[in-house]
């Protein structure tokens, strides 16, 4: 080319070219938004955390849990822009990576049975070494995240189920990066609620200065009996009224209304009738029983009821193994390579912790994909996770094979409740991640990293817990570990063990439950019944749990009729009072432990 030639086009490079000219300047494609950065993935380690301990805590007082999308997606944006002032704004797909990694990290107490296998077996006599539980719930948790992954593909885009928790989450996150206001509001009543929560639980765990509850006198007769020995009263604890503005009041009626009728009639003719005497304790194992019988009785034909949707299920677990293109492919891969040495882990885990032989613990992740995929399919449909459901149906189903092994019966209730665990709340994260354009392949990397980490918190946080209150004690009722213990010794010692008359009770019980299951399953009345689930919590906890709860989900349906605007604000204040007494509850413990507190007295 002459050096004329090339002036020439470099003068035609450089002139503007007109509209009609083909050939046109194109702009560069604007780089991606950031996803998977240290900070996000930090961040959601942190945040996960306190889901984790929150957990436990919440967990061996009342058998609930909280998956945290919500409340993690709230915090997560608080922090990431908390370390971006000098740097770029956090993106909606840091927020989302974020809150992927603490609900992952948060749910490790139920992959891990800490809320209700793990105790079950301490009341039994036998205590798995921290190690073993640890390993164990790591093994579960990433066969459930393996599991939500899988199934992904079909759940939420081929069949489209809903999955309501996993859309609020992606409206959220979309919500606090699109208007300014709207972190301020929420974040205001989180944090004031937590430090005033916090304030309280010190007061009344570390200084006495504040009563556990304010319960009524003896001078008020129940059937004959004091108020007082029912424990009927309101409870100070802030925890409980943050539950019930989080459940709302269908599930806080629910169990006030179980409560009202094991502590205020069924108690009461116990020891009129002499089949009890007015202690505590002995009016708790046969009250026990009939709650057993209501929740597994919802629990049967609540899992019955999915039969219909056979066809659809044998089609998800076909979709396991479908073929899939690009990095996909790639991930399914790595994936499918990764089930064997989880399932080996979960062996190695099991024989140490429940004294299994593999085969025994192979029967029980035999049975456990079927049953996550009932799990998995019901929360997207209905958004609510019958996790104890599928546990106590394997409960069952071991004791009519294996009856007399207690220690197989719980394990195997473990290996589907904890799986199924941390598919729901990973296939809740995964379609939040959906509607945000999110990488699937980097959040399941995000779920599993955080498993690891959700071990590590939630295992000395629940020994320090145990260690300092004890097991059954007023502090920690443990009533998921109850009915775990109370269904394995049902189905291998019989009914020949059970207190005089109790039997009885468990099978109206159970024939109430599944009725009130069936009917409350049509839209018609499904918000008019009571929750079988939520009935049966009220016959293991004492009654001013289920006050103090059935307050605070009065409280949040007042707002929401008088100021709808509000609702949201009220939620995150529930989230608070959750965070505060459950953080700092935990603090105490470990305070005492240490010998730096002494008990208050």
């Amino acid at each position: 080319m002459s050096e004329r030639q090339a002036d020439r086009a470099r003068e035609e490079a450089s002139r503007p070219s007109s509209p009609e000219s083909p050939l046109q300047t194109v702009a560069p494609e604007p780089s991606a938004p950031a996803e998977w950065t240290p900070r996000a993935w930090l961040v959601g380690l942190g945040i996960g955390a306190m889901l984790a301990v929150t957990n436990v805590y919440m967990g061996l007082k009342t058998g609930l849990w909280e998956s945290g999308c919500l409340m993690s997606a709230l915090l997560a944006f608080g922090g990431l822009s908390l370390l971006s002032w000098r740097g770029a704004p956090p993106s909606p797909l840091e927020t989302n990576l974020a809150q992927t990694t603490a609900v992952s990290v948060g749910a490790m107490p139920a992959s891990a049975g800490l809320i209700g296998a793990v105790p079950a077996l301490a009341l039994l006599g036998t205590q798995p070494p921290g190690w073993a539980a640890a390993a164990w719930g790591v093994g579960l948790g990433a066969l459930g995240v393996l599991f939500a992954y899988l199934s992904r593909r079909r759940l939420l885009e081929e069949e489209a189920l809903p999955f309501p928790t996993g859309v609020a989450t992606s409206q959220l996150i979309s919500t606090l990066h699109s208007t300014g206001s709207a972190y301020a509001e929420r974040a205001r009543g989180l944090w004031v609620s937590g430090v005033l929560s916090a304030a309280l639980t010190w007061l009344r765990d570390a200084r006495g200065v504040i009563p556990g509850a304010s319960l009524l006198p003896a001078s008020v007769r129940v059937g004959g009996v004091g108020a007082d020995r029912l424990l009927l009263g309101v409870g100070w604890t802030p925890m409980l009224l943050g539950i019930g503005v989080l459940a709302g009041p269908q599930v806080g009626l629910s169990l006030l209304l179980g409560s009202a009728l094991t502590w205020g009639g069924v108690a009461p003719w116990l020891v009129h009738t002499g089949k009890a005497s007015a202690e505590y304790s002995e009016l708790s194992s046969w009250l026990l029983w009939p709650g057993v019988g209501l929740m597994v009785g919802a629990s049967a034909t609540s899992l019955l009821s999915q039969l219909r949707a056979l066809p659809a299920m044998v089609g998800d677990m076909r979709a396991l193994g479908a073929h899939r293109e690009g990095w996909e492919s790639t991930v399914s891969r790595g994936v499918g390579r990764a089930v064997l040495p989880v399932i080996l882990l979960c062996l190695l885990a099991g024989t140490w912790a429940f004294g299994l032989s593999p085969l025994e613990l192979l029967l029980a992740l035999g049975v456990t994909f079927p049953l996550c995929v009932v799990c998995a399919r019901a929360t997207g449909q209905s958004d609510i996770a019958p996790i104890s459901h599928v546990g106590q149906l394997t409960q069952v189903g071991f004791g009519a094979v294996a009856p007399g092994r207690e220690g197989l019966n719980i394990a195997a209730g473990a290996v589907v409740s904890g799986a199924a665990s941390h598919t729901s709340a990973s296939l809740w994260s995964l379609q939040a991640g959906r509607l945000l354009g999110a990488s699937a392949s980097r959040q399941f990397l995000a779920q599993l990293s955080g498993l690891l980490w959700g071990a590590a918190v939630a295992v000395p946080a629940y020994l320090v817990l145990v260690s300092v209150y004890g097991l059954e004690s007023s502090v920690l009722p443990v009533p998921t570990a109850r009915q775990f213990k109370a269904v394995a010794q049902l189905t291998s010692q019989g009914l020949a063990g059970l207190p005089p008359g109790s039997a009885l009770a468990m099978g109206g019980a159970f024939l109430a439950g599944g009725l009130l299951s069936v009917v409350g399953s049509r839209e018609r009345w499904a918000r008019v019944l009571p929750s079988a689930a939520a009935m049966g919590i009220g016959f293991f906890v004492p009654a001013y749990y289920a006050v103090t709860i059935c307050l605070g989900s009065l409280m949040v349906s007042a707002v929401g009729r008088l100021r709808p605007s509000a609702l949201q604000s009220v939620q995150a204040v529930g989230s608070g009072a959750i965070l505060g007494e459950t953080l700092l509850g935990v603090l105490i413990a470990v305070l005492i432990a240490s010998g730096l507190m002494a008990p208050p007295g």
